[in-house]
């Protein structure tokens, strides 16, 4: 997402095709609904904790929450980490952001997130151009 306006396009988008009015996914989220309104408006940018209750509020899936929180990580100016991914390593899931922004791959050229799960040892990326990428962080304990 290139602009708080293009991210409060797909909320509302999001929003919409979970069929929810703004009351009822501040609600659902336990945010207020000045926020979910002034983040789709592109009034404002919400930090990962509060995108995190939206997407939880609107019910996406693993993979959607994280390409959700993804692209609201990119407006943020204080927040890095994406949170409430209590399955996955916070290791892998705290580098993910620096890593693809090393490697040159924006939040907005990604179509889709494949996470790690109990058949794929990789997360699997897929790019708006149909490239797929495959990251795999393996974790070792120094002692």
């Amino acid at each position: 997402m290139k602009s708080k306006k293009a991210f409060g396009k797909n909320l509302k988008q999001l929003r919409g095709k979970a069929g929810m009015t703004q009351p009822e996914l501040a609600s659902a989220s336990g945010v207020a609904t000045s926020i979910v309104n002034d983040v789709e408006n592109g009034i404002r940018s919400a930090g990962s904790k509060t995108l995190n209750r939206i997407a939880m509020g609107l019910q996406l899936p693993d993979n959607e929450r994280f390409l959700f929180l993804l692209a609201g990580l990119t407006l943020s100016k204080r927040d890095f980490l994406i949170p409430d991914f209590s399955s996955y390593p916070p290791e892998l899931l705290n580098f993910l952001p620096y890593a693809l922004n090393r490697a040159g791959i924006k939040a907005s050229a990604i179509k889709r997130i494949d996470l790690p799960d109990h058949k794929r040892k990789n997360l699997e990326i897929t790019l708006k151009s149909k490239e797929k990428v495959a990251l795999e962080i393996r974790l070792t304990k120094r002692i």
